[in-house]
């Protein structure tokens, strides 16, 4: 994609693969990252500036012609007050936008997410309805809306728009990664049932599907992340197991009782004693999130990993830890 290439959010777990993708592949002939946060490691070949995204972004960080990575988000749901969810993932959004427009920058690359889509059983592909329910979706889709009124203020820009389902891998810290902690530790139950559709992807196959739609000669892309292969909670216990070597767990919670359970725990949070358990969160280990990457399919996009072999290469690269 030449000239250069501005990742904001680059410090974040996604951030850092694609850094590591980007200066690996030469894409970019500089990169800067941008972000509030100092790296939590450094790739070689990148120029890091700490700075507040909710803040205007100096036009001396831009060029002519950049391609610009637009990773920003909150995206823990629950977790957060809802007004943070705008003031991070919308404002921020503006304010790249806003740099993009003062340095003539021609490519956008947004990671927004699966959230858009809203609840329910059926597979969501590109064309399937958006209905967010809740303050990160929505706040997404105003990111979404933004990105677009840009795109079409000029016929030469470019904009790709990842829609990505769980994504994981080194430095998640996230669902996968809590999932791991609880197999290890003996903790995991199913909550309701093991056939729920839980969608994910690798965050390999993640950075260099942005290259891929980047590449593409659509000047918008809009695209869904996820394995072709629908895996249930139960295929991905089974293959946590087999990879890492836990003790396969037989619990399954009727969700009336989790939900019963939670009260507890919920009433703790209002008073000040935080913690992760609540009736939103379990709807959503008993819902199911079946993304369909079909843009990705019909274009010819080859997966480079499947579950299996993700979760081997994500153990070795942290020495056994899921971590």
């Amino acid at each position: 994609m030449g000239t250069r290439g501005i990742v904001f959010g680059g410090s974040g777990f996604i951030g850092f693969h694609l850094l590591k993708h980007l200066a690996a592949s030469r894409a970019h002939d500089k990169i800067i990252s941008v972000d509030i946060c100092a790296p939590q490691a450094r790739i070689d070949g990148v120029e890091y500036v700490q700075h507040d995204l909710r803040q205007p972004v100096p036009v001396l960080l831009g060029e002519e012609g950049s391609t610009l990575y637009n990773l920003v988000a909150i995206r823990d749901f629950p977790g957060h007050p809802e007004r943070e969810y705008y003031d991070v993932n919308v404002v921020s959004t503006q304010r790249i936008i806003d740099f993009a427009e003062a340095t003539g920058a021609r490519t956008i690359i947004f990671t927004s997410t699966m959230s858009i889509y809203g609840p329910g059983e059926e597979p969501k592909t590109e064309e399937s309805p958006l209905a967010p329910v809740n303050p990160y979706g929505n706040s997404k889709r105003v990111a979404e809306l933004l990105h677009e009124g840009w795109l079409h203020r000029n016929q030469d820009r470019k904009l790709v728009i990842c829609r990505p389902a769980v994504i994981f891998g080194l430095y998640d810290r996230g669902n996968y990664t809590r999932l791991a902690g609880a197999l290890r530790k003996g903790r995991f139950v199913y909550i309701g049932r093991k056939d729920t559709i839980k969608s994910a992807g690798y965050v390999g196959d993640l950075v260099r599907s942005f290259t891929f739609a980047g590449n593409h000669p659509q000047n918008y892309v809009v695209y869904n992340f996820a394995y072709p292969n629908a895996d249930s909670i139960g295929d991905i216990v089974e293959k946590f197991c087999s990879v890492g070597s836990f003790k396969r767990p037989g619990m399954t919670l009727p969700i009336w009782l989790a939900n019963l359970a939670a009260i507890p725990f919920e009433v703790l949070n209002k008073i000040g004693f935080r913690n992760p358990v609540d009736r939103d969160r379990l709807a959503k280990l008993y819902e199911s999130t079946h993304i369909v990457p079909e843009w990705l399919m019909s274009n010819g996009f080859e997966f480079q990993t499947d579950l299996e072999s993700a979760l081997g290469e994500w153990r070795q690269d942290s020495q056994g830890k899921f971590v």
